[in-house]
């Protein structure tokens, strides 16, 4: 059996389609830069984005390869003798997946060690996650039973794009309609999980025991539907019974409002990473530990600009900690590599009051008609030195007049100016 197997790989078409999804795969993963992206040093999204290219990419060409290697035996007329060899035709068909999948569990083990080394290159605070991997693993493996079983009952020429375009066609629909629940049972999983969520694990295994348990049906449909020599039999109803079962309970559980359906929110560490710099104190989540010399340096940049001024918040919790008081302020993290002076911008911005629930914005007519806020952000930015967007001559012509003030004056404004914003009153009139 292991000889046939490998005399499979070898002859049949799905090692040339592992090997054109493996090539694009590495420069998937290889071309990304850790300063702009989204994946590289957090291990949830690591693993995702390695699912997800397994699935949508590397799944639809294996299925469609699948389906070619299936059909060339009643292409070429050569199914009366298959059919008389001592392997019923679900064995055959389980012979032909097995050959496809194990070239693609090969190419998708070499991609994941290339992502998760990228990852740890940025941090090894936490533990590599495995439950999104072996979900694109098993979805891929019912995409080629898919593509084994479309291969064998259609053994036309077309039937191999077709599943290929077919796929590719019901991950893009799903895409656009995540809210549908018949998009569990084809799971792609795409979606954002920062240090503030972690994998739903019994959700993520039990959509893999759906996916391996539908293949080894599918598998045995074509023998049953023609009726072959040596039929599956009764023990076919188990991987059914499996796949019902865990189809089921994909479609039957229900997510909470707002939040993602393949992951849960992290537990509240017992004592987030902090750093402070004078008055100003960032906190982050313990996964994110990495960041903390950007914390520091970015707390040190708005501790000289606003730290001393009443009014202002300082206390910065990374989005999704618990925040202390009227004081904290959320602090977005939305990669996992950030420089200090992305992390100042982010700081300065959540320093400013909010307006309370439902209070307008107060328009500054020596800006031009722009809210007073957007002037009061303007000169904490710029006594930052950090870059300040144009809203025309008049706006820029109100920021210098205030800029060319004396440093106290300038401070008693932006305290005042803190101070009417979170009392939803219009700023006092900017310094001459």
């Amino acid at each position: 059996m292991r000889r046939v197997l490998f005399t499979e790989m070898r002859r049949g078409e799905a090692g040339k389609a592992a090997l054109l999804s493996g090539v694009a795969g590495l420069w998937y993963l290889l071309s990304a830069d850790a300063a702009t992206s989204d994946w590289i040093g957090w291990w949830n999204q690591a693993s995702i984005k390695v699912q997800v290219f397994g699935v949508i990419v590397m799944g639809s060409l294996m299925s469609a390869a699948a389906a070619w290697t299936a059909g060339r035996a009643r292409r070429t007329r050569a199914d009366a003798w298959t059919d008389t060899t001592p392997r019923g035709g679900w064995p055959q068909a389980v012979l032909l997946w097995a050959a496809a999948w194990l070239w693609s569990l090969l190419v998708y083990a070499v991609m994941t060690a290339v992502a998760f080394q990228r990852t740890a290159a940025v941090s090894e605070a936490t533990e590599p996650v495995w439950s999104p991997l072996m979900l694109g693993a098993a979805m891929t493996g019912l995409q080629i039973a898919a593509g084994v079983c479309a291969g064998t009952l259609l053994p036309s020429r077309i039937t191999a794009p077709a599943v290929g375009a077919l796929w590719y066609l019901v991950f893009v629909l799903f895409a656009f309609l995540p809210g549908v629940p018949l998009a569990r049972l084809f799971p792609a999983v795409d979606e954002h999980w920062d240090a503030m969520f972690q994998p739903h694990t019994g959700r993520l295994l039990i959509a893999a025991l759906w996916c391996g348990a539908a293949a080894l049906v599918l598998l045995a449909l074509p023998a049953l539907v023609r009726r072959a020599p040596l039929s599956p039999g009764p023990i076919v109803a188990v991987p059914a019974v499996l796949a019902v079962a865990a189809g089921g309970a994909l479609l039957a559980f229900r997510a909470p409002v707002s939040e993602p359906f393949w992951a849960v929110r992290a537990e509240q560490p017992a004592e987030p990473v902090c750093v402070t710099e004078g008055h100003v104190r960032a906190c982050l989540w313990p996964n994110d530990r990495h960041l903390l010399p950007q914390a520091r340096e970015a707390a040190r940049a708005v501790d000289r600009t606003v730290g001393p001024l009443p009014g202002f918040r300082r206390d910065f919790r990374q989005v999704g900690l618990r925040l202390v008081g009227p004081g904290s302020a959320e602090l977005p993290v939305y990669r996992p590599v950030l420089d200090s002076g992305t992390m100042t911008e982010a700081m300065l911005s959540a320093a400013l009051p909010p307006r309370p629930e439902g209070c307008a914005p107060h328009v500054l007519p020596d800006t031009g008609g722009y809210p007073d806020a957007f002037l009061v952000e303007a000169v904490v930015n710029s006594r930052a030195k950090m870059p300040t967007p144009y809203y025309g001559d008049r706006f820029a012509k109100a920021l210098e007049r205030v800029l060319a003030a004396p440093t106290a004056d300038q401070d008693r404004w932006l305290s005042a100016a803190a101070g009417a914003i979170g009392a939803c009153r219009p700023v006092p009139v900017p310094p001459r």
